[in-house]
């Protein structure tokens, strides 16, 4: 008596790509970090760092158009965080190098201290949630003038997260002097990356939308120079009129 044949397996419901490359958002692998209960949770951190540094393109196309905003927030307050950090750790340290080379120079007491230094490392988390809401707000209506979001799936939620995993940029803090000013170009870069993976949009309007606060900053900044000249100028006009030296 024979046996009857086994029927075959139904096919999966996705196969994942043959070359390499990214997976479309929303299909394949969600983030280490959104995984943590799974994987664990420095593991989880680790990795997502090492996704984000090398291959962000990747890492921003496995987020997902849901209403997971703790993930996100709880990631960015870590990385901000840890980069507050070091970069505070170099400014007291070179900080308290310059208050004894010049103790007895007037003006040397207003540099940060010790106590500055601490307290403001206690009240970063408070103060990084109010600004990560600030900051996904007027990035969400830059990208919505340039018109960045039309054919978006997830609309703010998407912007927010992407703000808050840019902020792994945060760890360029260890680099003394100079690590502030890197942090911010490498958060801006990700921003652009994940905006239009995110938004399904060009990367030419993701970073118009990413230049458009940078550029009323720089707008304001210069307004505000000319302004003050003027004033000084002609304060100085009117007390050289008025036969006064300054």
């Amino acid at each position: 008596m024979s046996t009857p044949p086994v029927p075959p397996l139904p096919p999966s419901p996705y196969t994942p790509p043959l070359s390499g490359g990214s997976p479309p958002p929303g299909i394949g692998d969600r983030l280490p970090w959104e995984e943590r209960d799974r994987i664990g949770l420095v593991e989880a951190l680790v990795q997502t760092i090492r996704l984000l540094v090398t291959d962000p393109s990747n890492a921003f196309a496995r987020l997902r158009p849901d209403s997971d905003l703790t993930s996100p927030i709880l990631f960015g307050l870590i990385l901000s965080w840890a980069g507050f950090v070091f970069s505070q750790s170099w400014e007291l340290l070179f900080g308290g190098l310059v208050r004894s080379m010049f103790s007895g120079v007037e003006g040397a007491s207003f540099l940060p201290g010790t106590a500055w230094t601490v307290g403001m490392i206690v009240v970063f988390p408070l103060f990084f949630i109010v600004s990560l809401f600030i900051s996904t707000g007027i990035a969400h209506v830059c990208l919505l003038l340039v018109g960045a979001t039309s054919d978006s799936p997830s609309g703010f939620e998407g912007t927010l997260k992407v703000v808050a995993y840019s902020q792994v940029g945060g760890l360029a803090g260890i680099v003394p002097f100079v690590g502030s000013v890197i942090a911010v170009l490498w958060i801006l870069v990700l921003e652009v990356i994940g905006f239009a993976l995110v938004h399904r949009t060009t990367q030419g309007r993701a970073l118009l939308a990413v230049l458009i606060p940078v550029l009323l900053c720089c707008a304001c900044g210069l307004v505000a120079m000319v302004v003050f000249g003027a004033v000084i100028a002609a304060f100085i006009a009117q007390m050289t009129g008025s036969g006064v030296t300054p």
